[in-house]
């Protein structure tokens, strides 16, 4: 009767989802990093360890077919994974059809809660499950996801092997039990591919250096904002996927982020409720009736922003190295040839304090995950399918493509993505010719080639630098994916979803002075510690203890 009536509740929690969304009016996603729920499972039994088995391929002979389920991270461009040839090489090699179902670009979050409420389930689902309303843990509790742990010790070998390459690989893909939920995808855009970043060809203009402490930031733009009639606001931001806007800028030198956090004490804390966060305001707040903030930051989208940043209008913002940085040169330089975009480490209070970035989510080396569901009949074969794609010879289908047709290999062991890539006939920008071939930047189910990703996605100098750069600095007060308690998980996003839409508002009102931080903050404070933050804190706190032990 229990299990019956958590179930009822996460459906109910799902129809609520999706009926807000369908109002238009969604409350701002939870966190990826303390959205998901805890394995409930007693600790795997590592007292006889499994011999994994190597697979011979095909894997069958028989006519096998696996459904796979999982967004086109391409946002339409690639429109069916199974096209690239890269994966049809594969599926080839396997012996096994794959059939490719991708939920419509937009609205991908409804069309899996309506697919995880039909009771039909496709043989492999391929999603970030952190984000979604039941965890892993929770759909395989519910039946809806098998218990891959068995199946990935004796039929993944080549998965177990990725995860020696690196320390903080396991404990990020084990649960809190130690079992092995789900295959990860390992990015190379881990911790960091956005941050602040610069008009360094303005700056130049007028003979200004590239600020470090908060305060040259201000002594900056109020520069420019006197001396160039064009740069109206020099700070500006846009709204995120969730329609969440922040200004992650100024967050590392308050030492706070925008959700939960490591406080001064190595303790966990809600960031929007601490001191630290309220100082970081004020400033926010002393920039905007300054006049050095956009007035239109909270309805800005991502062309809004880039736009402003290409004319000019706007000095400073936080960009991605290629939606951002490469698409935006891309654009103005050649009608400016002087046109130069910079990164630069998130600001500090004092010059000489170490800079650490902002990683939204939680900092994680792995992004998405790939789990067999209850209505896969052979999941052994969806196992060794899985797999295959982190050996090398798959790891190259999904990250090159075909040797001698997308890429050539050097003597020495060096790829290199060929003309037909790098120059298409059709005219077609490299990172998207490529798709007709490989995936390397938004990879599949795999560990991404470091080296691919670059050739393609990090071709210009300052691209590279802006991304050793954020890459090189500390985490700072970001926390790791965390997964609360099951038994608490339903009550945390309850509480959290109404939190955040509130922190949401206020954000925006004490920043352009419609609340004021003196008489309203304690009120601010009270209200969410009223809707439970100090409950939802203490299980965060639980779940970070019980990741750190793993």
């Amino acid at each position: 009767m229990k299990k019956a009536t958590r179930l009822l509740s996460l459906l109910l929690a799902i129809l609520m989802v999706m009926a807000l969304a369908a109002c238009g009016n969604s409350a701002p996603a939870a966190s990826s990093s303390e959205t998901s729920t805890a394995n409930s499972e007693t600790a795997a039994d590592d007292s006889q360890p499994v011999e994994p088995v190597e697979a011979t391929y095909p894997l069958t002979t028989e006519n096998k077919k696996l459904t796979i389920y999982m967004r086109d991270n391409s946002a339409g461009v690639i429109g069916d994974y199974g096209r690239v040839a890269g994966i049809k090489a594969a599926a080839e090699k396997l012996g096994v059809e794959l059939e490719f179902i991708h939920p419509t670009t937009g609205s991908e979050a409804d069309q899996f809660n309506l697919m995880i409420g039909s009771g039909k389930y496709p043989d492999i689902i391929v999603w970030e499950f952190s984000t979604a309303a039941m965890g892993l843990s929770e759909l395989v509790d519910q039946g809806i996801l098998i218990d891959m742990d068995p199946l990935i010790r004796q039929y993944a070998p080549n998965y177990l092997k990725v995860l020696e390459r690196n320390e903080a690989y396991p404990r990020e893909v084990r649960s809190d039990a130690g079992k092995y939920q789900a295959f990860y995808t390992f990015t190379v855009g881990i911790p960091v591919s956005s941050g602040p970043v610069f008009r360094q060809d303005i700056l130049d203009k007028y003979g200004l250096s590239l600020p470090e402490t908060v305060d040259q930031w201000e002594e900056v733009m109020k520069a420019v904002k006197e001396q160039d009639p064009t740069c109206k606001y020099p700070l500006s931001t846009s709204k995120s996927y969730t329609g969440a806007v922040w200004f992650n800028e100024l967050l590392p030198a308050y030492n706070t982020r925008t959700e939960f956090c490591l406080g001064e004490n190595g303790e966990v804390v809600y960031g929007p409720i601490t001191d630290n966060y309220k100082a970081y305001l004020a400033k926010l707040n002393e920039w905007y009736s300054a006049g050095l903030i956009d007035p239109e930051f909270m309805s800005n989208d991502g062309t809004a922003l880039n736009g402003k940043v290409a004319d000019g209008s706007c000095l400073v913002a936080t960009m991605a190295i290629n939606s951002g940085i490469r698409n935006i040169t891309n654009t103005v330089r050649p009608n400016n040839p002087d046109f130069q975009l910079t990164g630069v480490a998130w600001p500090v209070l004092n010059a000489g304090d170490p800079s650490s970035y902002v990683l939204a989510g939680g900092v994680a080396h792995t992004g998405v995950q790939a789990a067999i569901s209850s209505g896969c009949s052979d999941p052994v074969l969806a196992t060794q399918v899985l797999d295959f794609f982190y050996s090398d010879e798959g790891s190259d289908l999904i990250s090159w493509g075909i040797e001698g047709e997308s890429y050539t290999v050097a003597a020495d062991g060096t790829k290199t993505f060929t003309d037909n890539i790098m120059n298409a006939a059709d005219g077609k920008a490299p990172t998207e010719a490529v798709l007709d071939y490989a995936l390397p930047m938004y990879g599949f189910v795999n560990a991404m080639d470091n080296d691919a990703y670059v050739q393609l996605a990090v071709n210009m100098p300052e691209q590279g630098a802006a991304r050793s750069l954020w890459q090189s600095l500390d985490q700072g007060a970001n926390l790791p994916k965390l997964t609360v308690d099951k038994d608490h998980a339903n009550d945390y996003r309850m509480i959290m979803n109404e939190v955040q839409t509130y922190i949401q508002e206020m954000y925006i009102k004490f920043i352009t002075g419609q609340a004021n931080l003196d008489s309203d903050w304690d009120t601010y404070v009270n209200t969410i510690k009223g809707m439970g933050i100090e409950n939802a804190t203490q299980w965060v706190q639980d779940a970070y203890t019980a990741f750190m032990n793993r």
